[in-house]
């Protein structure tokens, strides 16, 4: 487990080890690499029992401290896990059962959100050439979800691979930095003939992105350099894709009107137009002829494709309606800026409230910095855009490849 600050998170996850290791019959050991740390880190791994520390500095980035617990550890199967992912119940044994095919030289799990909504069922190859989470953001009683198989490519934050041939075929590369690491050993594994394979009931919770800066682009650049010709071969899958958004709304009260300006702005940040209705010149542009419907607490949404925000009993609910119907609980998000954010007295569906009371410290300093990570309208938002695709052009189905070049990488690089 490489582990650079934010020490909360790797305590909740050594926590959630901890309890399976009371609960397993299974042997393992713990390894965590402190990949520089400047928090408490470092103190509070040496008077933890029960698990071995290796201490990186200056920071290795994800490959340096991943590839050095390797070469520490005394097992024939190594688990590298980050340390904002816990594993759900056992875990462990699903992954362990998958290497008793000769073949298989890497296991990836199963990732949900802390909400229980699938992250992500292994990863797909889109059109455009570009690696997309399976699943991302729909329910986890898919069949797509709860299906093992074999897979090109699974997502590095429960991934176990066979110690030895990692170790011979060079580990992860440190070319990449926090980025395609993952993508770039299965890859490898495939090259090979070995198999990297999807074991779903392997399930693990995961923040995503909790502990590590943003997108690196030279990662993607230098992936494509290497792999663009393999990349040729491999089977797309089409997900759809949605344009502008459409609002329509329905209920009105202090709490939804500050949630919904939240997530329009973060809708149109990610490129996406918002509008009340769609004119005859607008349709001349191709966003708004793959538009789909936010119905926003509208009793019933009688539009499709949509997704309907609706609030009950049980608190906020999204709901598509077109292609096919899905409903997943709504990702609570809030803007700490928001001094007009407290709503004592009142229903607070969304978790807005607690959102911006947590923002304010005054549940401690955890609870803020848990609140700083899933309290971006982003992250609703993803979900949001993720069942449009859903409402208007259903699950993920084969496409064809549009283009094997998905960047423009420059003669410099």
């Amino acid at each position: 487990m490489p582990a650079y600050n934010n020490w909360w998170l790797t305590r909740r996850c050594l926590d959630a080890i901890g309890e399976l290791q009371a609960a397993t019959s299974m042997h393992f050991e713990t390894i965590v690499v402190d990949n520089g740390s400047s928090d408490e880190t470092a103190v509070q791994l040496s008077q933890r029992e029960g698990i071995r520390s290796v201490r990186l500095d200056p920071n290795a980035n994800f490959a340096g401290a991943a590839n050095a617990g390797a070469r520490v550890a005394r097992a024939p199967i190594v688990l590298f896990l980050n340390n904002d992912a816990w594993p759900i119940g056992d875990a462990l044994t699903p992954l362990v059962e998958s290497f008793t095919s000769p073949n298989v030289a890497i296991a990836g799990a199963a990732l949900f959100y802390e909400d229980g909504v699938t992250q992500g069922a292994g990863c797909v190859l889109l059109p455009n050439a570009h690696w997309f989470l399976s699943c991302r953001n729909l329910p986890a009683d898919l069949d797509a979800v709860r299906r093992s198989r074999d897979a090109i490519v699974v997502p590095g934050a429960a991934l176990a691979v066979r110690t030895e041939w990692f170790l011979r075929s060079g580990g992860f590369d440190p070319v990449f930095r926090n980025g395609f690491e993952d993508t770039d050993l299965c890859m490898r594994a495939h090259s090979q003939g070995l198999v990297t394979r999807y074991v779903a009931e392997a399930r693990f919770a995961h923040y995503e992105a909790a502990t590590v800066g943003g997108f690196v682009p030279e990662n993607e650049v230098a992936f494509y350099r290497r792999w663009s010709s393999v990349l040729a071969t491999i089977p797309r899958v089409e997900r759809g894709e949605v344009g502008a958004i459409v609002l329509r709304r329905g209920e009105r009260d202090a709490v939804t009107d500050l949630v919904l300006r939240d997530v329009i702005e973060a809708i149109r940040w990610y490129g996406h137009p918002v509008v009340e209705r769609i004119g005859v010149l607008q349709q001349l542009d191709r966003r708004f002829r793959t538009a789909a419907t936010l119905a926003w607490n509208c009793d019933g949404a009688p539009y499709a494709p949509c997704v309907e925000v609706s609030v009950g009993n049980a608190g906020a609910r999204l709901r598509t309606h077109g292609a096919i119907a899905l409903e997943v609980p709504w990702m609570p998000c809030a803007d700490p800026t928001h001094a007009d954010g407290r709503f004592a007295g009142e229903r607070d569906p969304f978790g807005y409230g607690t959102l911006i009371e947590a923002y304010s410290g005054a549940l401690g300093d955890e609870a803020a910095q848990d609140a700083r990570r899933r309290g971006s309208p982003r992250r609703s938002v993803m979900r949001l855009l993720d069942l449009a695709r859903v409402a208007r052009f259903g699950l993920e189905r084969p496409g064809r490849a549009v283009s094997n070049a998905p960047l423009k990488l420059p003669r410099d690089v």
